[in-house]
């Protein structure tokens, strides 16, 4: 029996695009951007799946449950402290994070040149180094909603470890 515990997360969102709002993927404002996203708290799409990604892990439900969007005190939230939130729990339970691989649909902007810039800002919120976080930047070939840009998805695997009890 192994002394040390381990547990995969995945994580998955999806906001649509709106006109006058700022663009947030993965805790960084893109600039320029012609649409941000849409949703309760700040929308930051990556930050979401990232988060649902932490909690499956730790098998601590999702997003959702954690902060509704029914509920006001999350009304234009900043996801990073949403993030900061679970990462604080998480850390309670002895859970310490061994890397992040993820992923940002978009048809536009381009991102490639946003990737180094939300890798670093993302090992920074995570506390890790930055080569054990991976960004990837999708485009949707022009097909669904992501494609025609309409929305913005996000995935998010992790990898968490702690000692066994």
């Amino acid at each position: 029996m192994s002394d040390t515990e381990w547990r995969i997360g995945e994580g998955h969102d999806t906001h649509r695009t709106i006109a006058g709002r700022p663009l947030i993927l993965g805790g960084v404002r893109i600039e320029p951007a012609e649409m941000g996203l849409d949703g309760h708290s700040d929308a930051d799409v990556l930050l979401h799946a990232i988060t649902d990604a932490l909690l499956g892990a730790a098998g601590l439900g999702d997003i959702g449950e954690w902060f509704p969007n029914t509920d006001e005190r999350w009304k234009d939230a900043d996801s990073r402290q949403l993030l900061s939130t679970v990462l604080q729990d998480l850390s309670a339970r002895g859970w310490r994070i061994v890397n992040l691989d993820c992923t940002i649909h978009a048809e536009r902007p381009k991102l490639t040149a946003w990737k180094p810039v939300i890798r670093q800002c993302l090992a920074e919120l995570l506390h890790l180094p930055a080569e054990r976080v991976n960004v990837k930047a999708k485009s949707g070939e022009k097909v669904g909603p992501v494609g025609t840009g309409q929305a913005m998805q996000a995935d998010a695997v992790v990898l968490l470890t702690k000692p066994a009890n």
